[in-house]
């Protein structure tokens, strides 16, 4: 029997089975037609599905989506582009995976024809997380065909309110055009609007998932969703995997690549949005730490390898430095689907590339595998800056919402400078926790929404298969990560987090004269100490590792490298060295 996912307002209609003209199944087969369609529209829509016989066993029709994806399964670095859709091609496949759900998938169109021994099966279709599970049990005759229809009904409409869908991390060729297509049917599957493909490099090459085109000639419309290129790249263990989105061609400097600032430079120069994979970890904290004075970071991916961690973007938060939380999956380099981690911006028109990076780059987004925040702050929506020109109290209203059958959601927090000011557990309605009131603002701070909980009905994570792929060196930082994570085999959380809404309050100390970002900036000098110190002559060789580690760096290029990256060093510790108070 398939799982029961109880979804509401789910209907189903089996048409009625009719006997078979010129196109009759073979004769010991019976043949389903199913269509898969939007409730709303009554149109067949792009959906991911599961199809189980009577003794439990998935079922992979023929004329599933058949899809590609890229994370060294093809032995090629510096890709040959004339090559590269045959090596696009050797990674096809129609069998998906679900890691949560521990069956067989795969994706369809919207239309499913399909051969089938008779007997008893049981079908389900899912489309990210605004639309209910549709399932059903169907039975199949020898000779005829069964026609049905899995209608998908929205539980929200976030398109509805501005808000679009993204996942920041994909890893999936499109080395030609005629991969669009096919692309932007899976991620409709997936209900996702903007897929940010990410040709990644390494200090020497380009490394793997090839893109045949950046900027606005690189933007692939079907319908609402937009297939997008973006890199991974700079992209070390030394100082983090580093993200941009939006550029107007690669960049790429091999001879400066331990450089970050350097690249992050031309991207803003491109108009770009420049940021930190993985909750800037694994060198990232360094990263940080160097050039975060420079305000050239717009933001974090604070939802990745199926959890959340919220905390380096916290401190750039009490630095003062308006950075925006994302999410992304890293697909399929981490186990998952896309869009699985996926963050929303909020767009005051139609959906837009360059007006999607201007969303993101103003702090417009929220977090989610699951649930949907909402952040009012005395009228102001995250992003916005509310001045206010007194200490004093300020309006606040919050909201989680959320699919029941998916995600028990049982905590709702504002979160004032890294703190909890006021948290709710109790449901005000099913799958909704609510959060109203007035908080005290004494001096200028910043706010955001969390909501916290587990997902219903899904296989644990086990955390001991992520680690050792990020963590490829012994650092403060990422043991103080470590530490606050669970250990071994949890339950996968349900987690979301909305971007700060920013209260300045007239006549008091800004931001990055507070205590906190003092706090702050004792950690990034102790961070920068960490790293002067593996650069020296007796330590360098620790740093070293290409080929070996999969985003290593050879010692030939951090020794022409390094004199520059310790003059970055210093600079950093004059921004963020203060005077002792009297």
């Amino acid at each position: 029997m398939m799982r029961r996912h109880g979804a509401l307002g789910v209907s189903l209609a089996l048409a009625a089975v009719v006997a078979c003209g010129t196109d009759d199944p073979p004769t010991e087969t019976g043949r389903l037609d199913l269509r898969i369609l939007e409730a709303t529209t009554g149109k067949p829509t792009p959906a991911r599905v599961e199809l189980i016989d009577a003794d439990a066993r998935p079922v992979v029709p023929d004329d599933a989506l058949l899809i590609f994806s890229d994370c060294g399964n093809v032995p090629v670095h510096s890709w040959i582009p004339a090559a590269a859709p045959i090596q696009t091609l050797l990674d096809r496949h129609r069998e998906v995976p679900n890691p949560y759900s521990g069956t067989t998938q795969f994706y369809s169109n919207g239309s499913l024809v399909a051969n089938l021994p008779p007997g008893r099966y049981a079908v389900a279709a899912e489309k990210g997380f605004e639309y209910e599970t549709a399932d059903a049990e169907i039975v199949i005759e020898v000779g005829k065909t069964t026609g049905a229809e899995l209608r998908l009904v929205r539980w929200i409409d976030l398109p509805a309110e501005g808000w679009y869908s993204a996942d920041d991390h994909l890893h999936i060729p499109r080395p030609h055009p005629r991969f669009d297509s096919v692309i932007a049917t899976w991620m409709q599957a997936e209900d996702l609007h903007v897929a940010n493909l990410l040709q990644m490099g390494l200090a020497r090459d380009v490394h793997i998932t090839p893109q045949h085109r950046f900027g606005p000639a690189a933007v692939y419309r079907q319908g609402d969703t937009l297939v997008v290129t973006g890199q991974e790249n700079p992209r070390t263990h030394v100082l983090g995997h580093s993200i941009i989105l939006g550029a107007a061609h690669w960049i790429d400097d091999p001879s400066a690549y331990l450089l970050y600032d350097r690249f992050w430079g031309m991207a803003r120069e491109q108009e770009a949005v420049n940021g930190y994979a993985h909750w800037a970890l694994g060198g990232a904290q360094e990263g940080l730490a160097v050039w975060g004075h420079l305000n050239l970071l717009d933001f974090i991916e604070v939802l990745n390898l199926g959890l959340p961690f919220y905390q380096r973007w916290y401190e750039t938060l009490d630095l003062g430095l308006r950075i925006a939380p994302t999410a992304g999956t890293d697909y399929p380099c981490l186990p998952g689907l896309p869009g699985r981690e996926r963050f929303y911006a909020r767009l005051d028109g139609p959906l837009d590339h360059h007006a999607w990076l201007e969303a993101v780059r103003r702090g417009r987004t929220f977090v989610t595998n699951g649930p949907v925040l909402e952040l009012r702050v005395a009228g102001a929506g995250v992003g916005d800056e509310v001045r206010v020109p007194r200490p004093g109290r300020v309006s606040v209203e919050g909201r989680v919402s959320f699919d029941p059958n998916r995600d028990e959601v049982t905590r709702l927090e504002l979160i004032r400078g890294g703190e909890v000011a006021l948290a709710a557990g109790d449901p005000s309605a099913r799958g909704e926790l609510r959060l109203e009131g007035t908080i005290e603002v004494e001096q200028s701070t910043w706010l955001a929404l969390r909501a916290s909980g587990a997902k219903r009905g899904e296989t644990p994570i086990d955390l001991a298969t992520l680690m050792p792929s990020l963590l490829t060196l012994e650092r403060r930082g990422d043991a103080e990560l470590i530490a606050e994570l669970p250990a071994g085999s949890v339950a996968r959380p349900s987690a979301a987090h909305s971007a700060a809404v920013f209260v300045t309050v007239d006549g008091t100390p800004p931001i990055y004269e507070q205590e906190r970002a003092r706090q702050v900036e004792q950690a990034w000098l102790g961070r920068l100490d960490e790293l002067a110190g593996r650069l020296r002559d007796d330590r360098i060789e620790e740093l070293a590792g290409f080929p070996g580690r999969g985003d290593g760096i050879g010692e030939t290029e951090l020794l022409s490298l390094r004199q520059a990256l310790l003059e970055a060093i210093d600079v950093a510790r004059r921004a963020h060295a203060r005077p002792a108070e009297p």
